[in-house]
């Protein structure tokens, strides 16, 4: 064992945000779980060659939430980019757990999303992505939400209280040099998009109760209203919003279909499903065992994910940006994002 490092298992416990979501699910006795008529004509239909940009908000969102559709777009001769707004890094419990540290320090929390993003790397090689299709942007873990209600403007700089940097750390980042705003993270995505000119974008839905999760899809939904406004010639993504974090979903009934997080509006879009073959069932699980750092803390909520199918709210036009963000207001921008080149 290494020194100043303790042993995992004497550690291995739920995070509490983990420890609620599974309390309050398995009280509910699996709402989520799916009505076999009611997805009877709304599946989700994976084209030809299509380009799929996923946006995880951290390393293993993508995989829990989208991890079948990635691999249906490539079994359609497709390709598939992922895309991850922070690496993870400002999760306390798992710090403390891998680092056997009760007081972490700023590199530590640095390193711990350097290893959430190999994880990463190796779950999308699992499901045969490559490294190539792999984009990290570096911002906050936990901050997303105040860059887009607080920090919006690039005059105001952000502070992660976690890695106690104001930019990215991360050298294989977009852009190291970016200091953290709202208007800077919009920029990259808005950038990021026109340089891959996806057909779909897959992003973690506004219902989701994560800060970060939540603020991902206001993100993505400024950043393509603003090229649809800068060009009139911008041929929009369809937008498909995924859920990782709701206190009445997935369940646990292990094995049976997931319906749409109950209680949840998905305003103009149509909930759809993905019914996953048994190939690509195996996948996803094989995937998200590279996430050995987050098993260790919430296995049972990863494998309340391995299920027979997906489901997403998809939009049929661009969607409106909702007016609030996890209960909290939205000022209007003050400051304009640059133009995408």
């Amino acid at each position: 064992m290494t020194a100043g490092r303790l042993d995992r298992s004497a550690l291995r416990r739920p995070s509490a945000f983990a420890l609620l979501l599974f309390t309050i699910a398995v009280a509910r006795a699996a709402p989520g779980d799916l009505d076999p008529a009611r997805f009877a004509d709304q599946r989700l239909e994976v084209g030809e060659r299509l380009h799929l940009l996923v946006i995880a908000p951290h390393p293993d969102d993508e995989t829990l939430g989208a991890a079948g559709l990635m691999q249906r777009v490539q079994k359609h001769r497709g390709r598939v980019t992922v895309a991850y707004l922070t690496s993870g890094d400002g999760y306390l419990d798992g710090v403390e757990l891998e680092t056997g540290k009760l007081k972490p320090k700023a590199k530590d929390f640095v390193n711990y999303g350097e290893e959430r993003l190999h994880e990463a790397l190796r779950a999308l090689q699992a499901i045969s992505i490559s490294q190539k299709s792999l984009f990290v942007f570096g911002f906050p873990d936990g901050g997303l939400l105040d860059l887009l209600t607080t920090y919006w403007s690039s005059k105001d700089g952000f502070m992660s209280p976690y890695t106690r940097d104001s930019r990215p750390p991360y050298p294989g980042s977009l852009d190291p040099a970016t200091a953290y705003s709202g208007v800077a993270l919009e920029r990259e995505l808005a950038r990021l998009i026109i340089h891959i000119n996806p057909q779909w974008i897959a992003v973690t839905g506004p219902w989701d109760i994560h800060p970060d999760h939540c603020a991902a899809f206001h993100f993505v939904v400024r950043a393509l209203r603003r090229l649809n406004a800068s060009n009139p010639k911008f041929d929009a993504p369809q937008v498909l919003a995924y859920t990782v974090h709701r206190p009445d979903w997935p369940g646990f009934s292990e094995g049976t279909a997931l319906g749409p997080p109950p209680n949840v509006s998905c305003g103009s879009a149509t909930w759809r499903s993905l019914d996953l073959s048994a190939a690509e069932l195996e996948g996803k699980g094989r995937a998200l065992d590279q996430y050995t750092s987050q098993m260790d803390i919430m296995a049972v909520l990863f494998r309340a994910f391995v299920r027979p199918n997906e489901v997403f709210a998809v939009y049929s036009s661009l969607p409106m940006e909702p007016p609030d963000a996890c209960g909290r207001p939205l000022p209007a921008p003050v400051e304009p994002a640059p133009q995408a080149r």
